[in-house]
């Protein structure tokens, strides 16, 4: 992607777009508390070409963290978001890749959302490409997510297109369908439940993301209780390290304390405050 500094900005843009350079920081990433970019600064259509270079701009992204500018591609894919211009969703899913450690790509989603059913097919696409790495990919379906959520028309296509990524055919790893489960689970996608179900009689799913098949079905209204014990895990010590001895491995395994497992949206076990899904789940 190309980048734009503050002084790359033409004319056009100075009086709208390059106050996105110095406001600083984002200070929430709920959306409810976002400014209201178009009518507080000024930003138009007009603009959407400016603002997909200031949010893609790598030298801005790798600014500062005590800069103000370092903050302004957070400012320009919000503005994108509220303009829905769906010319920004493809450069947007650039970013999910290359943004892989920062924090603030969890709003990417919710921008996604508001672009709307535009942003579905360019999803789609990102989401059928196996070649994204499953971190990028989890972001990518939090978006078809939001986009059902506040785009409630757009449901069955929605659905339709996580349902397909859990198909064999589509060749996606456990961690992927795991996150697709958790999605369907949080759009209450009873009528997908049979790909799903399908999906864990084959063991193409990862569990500890979004549960067995029996806590799908109790998430998603279909059973009252367990037929079968919960899970639990083995949460294993931060100095682990395999030892050359197997019968050892499996003794020192055994031996390790288990603990329930903890849900997708419960906070972290690790203590950031984040939900876990947001945090450490694999």
């Amino acid at each position: 992607m190309d980048g734009v500094q503050g002084s790359d900005l033409c004319s056009d843009d100075a009086d709208a777009v390059r106050q996105l350079l110095v406001i600083g920081d984002p200070r929430t990433y709920d959306p409810a508390k976002w400014p209201d970019y178009p009518f507080e600064f000024g930003i138009g259509r007009e603009h959407i070409s400016a603002l997909i270079r200031l949010a893609c701009d790598a030298a801005l992204h790798n600014a500062d963290t005590d800069s103000s500018t370092v903050s302004a591609p957070v400012h320009a894919w919000r503005a994108l978001g509220q303009l829905r211009a769906e010319e920004a969703v493809e450069p947007l899913l650039f970013l999910l890749n290359m943004l892989e450690e920062d924090d603030a790509v969890v709003e990417l989603p919710v921008v996604f959302g508001m672009i709307g059913p535009a942003a579905i097919p360019p999803i789609a696409g990102f989401l059928s490409d196996r070649s994204n790495p499953t971190s990028a990919v989890a972001m990518a379906i939090s978006g078809i997510r939001e986009i059902v959520m506040r785009h409630p028309e757009c449901r069955g296509e929605c659905i339709g297109t996580l349902a397909r990524m859990l198909e064999l055919h589509a060749d996606t790893t456990r961690s992927t369908n795991g996150f697709v489960v958790s999605a369907l689970i949080d759009l209450q996608a009873v009528e997908a439940i049979d790909t799903m179900r399908d999906a864990f009689r084959h063991n193409s799913v990862d569990i500890v993301i979004a549960g067995d098949q029996e806590d799908v079905e109790i998430d998603l209204g279909l059973r009252d209780r367990r037929a079968t014990p919960a899970l639990r895990y083995a949460i294993l010590p931060a100095d682990w390290s395999p030892r050359p001895s197997a019968g050892q491995i499996e003794h020192d395994i055994c031996a390790w304390p288990r603990h329930e497992k903890t849900g997708r949206n419960e906070p972290c076990p690790c203590g950031r405050g984040k939900k876990y899904k947001k945090c450490c789940l694999p």
